[in-house]
């Protein structure tokens, strides 16, 4: 990825750039838009221990409730060609979860590669 001045951007400001892709398609419950951020081998990892794969949640974005989402991102790191992003959920004005995203360099393209909900 580069910046709008041509310059490449550095290895945290392309984690960033597909956090912000990923809460932007889910606010836009947008499968297309997630299908691009997210890894094949994809999972995520809730509360109740229920695991969820790309596909399951792609299918499921289309059934989320409509209503106004906020992310509050807390941090976030890079550690070689692997990052992390932490952050809170709001719908509506009431808290939903936090969550904690892993992101991999993988042949020099940053995906999504997991997520940890917590309540």
């Amino acid at each position: 990825m580069t910046a709008a001045s041509g310059a490449p951007l550095s290895d945290l400001d392309e984690v960033l750039t597909l956090d912000d892709l990923w809460n932007a398609a889910y606010h836009l419950r947008d499968p297309q838009r997630m299908a691009g951020v997210l890894a094949d081998d994809w999972m995520a990892f809730f509360p109740d221990g229920t695991v969820v794969f790309k596909a399951d949640l792609l299918e499921g974005m289309m059934r989320n409730d409509p209503s106004a989402l906020v992310f509050e991102r807390h941090a976030s790191r890079v550690y070689g060609d692997a990052a992390i992003t932490r952050g809170t959920l709001y719908a509506d004005g009431q808290r939903v979860q936090s969550f904690f995203r892993v992101f991999a360099r993988r042949a020099g393209v940053w995906q999504a590669v997991s997520v940890q909900v917590v309540p």
